[in-house]
């Protein structure tokens, strides 16, 4: 059996509804997103999956759309949408003396599985259908790298997260059940 594994590095905040202990608090890491797909036969070219097919197809649009974001649940989302329009709009506004306006980065929406961007105020925010604890952001990866990399000859081993790299390693990892 030939394995790859392909990881992608993303900087984003995000708050866990209901935590018991800080992660309520809305908080940020260098998240490091990982797969790996194993098969026994190779492509003719040699490959069980080129590396540039599975940056371009999974791990860039996940970091398209939560590369400096807030990441939240919908239902957090639904609850402060108009207080993140005032803080977006509020954020954004330290730009005008310095820049002259608030526009200086393009705000590209992005839909991944299920995920997608909006923007209240101009701030960044990627929206889940749950609440972006690392093990569903994990099997997040998981059905993504699934549904557009798994066939008949290629098979999704895993999918991690990992939430913190320093100074210690926190990872969630998602496999399919054997």
């Amino acid at each position: 059996m030939y394995a790859i594994r392909k990881s992608i590095d993303i900087d984003f905040s995000h708050h866990i509804a209901g935590h018991a202990g800080n992660c309520v608090n809305l908080h940020g890491h260098t998240w490091k997103f990982e797969v790996g797909l194993a098969s026994s036969a190779l492509t003719p070219e040699g490959f069980v999956v080129d590396f540039k097919t599975l940056k371009q197809g999974v791990l860039a649009p996940c970091h398209d759309l939560l590369d400096h974001s807030l990441a939240l649940g919908v239902t957090m989302f639904d609850t402060i949408s108009q207080e993140l329009e005032a803080t977006g709009t509020a954020l954004l506004a330290t730009r005008i003396p310095i820049h002259g306006t608030t526009d200086t980065v393009p705000r590209n929406a992005v839909e991944v599985n299920g995920a997608f961007n909006c923007f209240p105020g101009g701030m960044k925010v990627a929206i889940f259908p749950f609440s972006p604890t690392s093990e569903r952001l994990a099997r997040w990866l998981y059905d993504l790298a699934v549904q557009v990399l798994e066939n008949e000859r290629v098979e999704v081993q895993f999918a991690r997260v990992y939430e913190t790299l320093h100074p210690v390693e926190s990872v969630a990892e998602y496999q399919r059940k054997r």
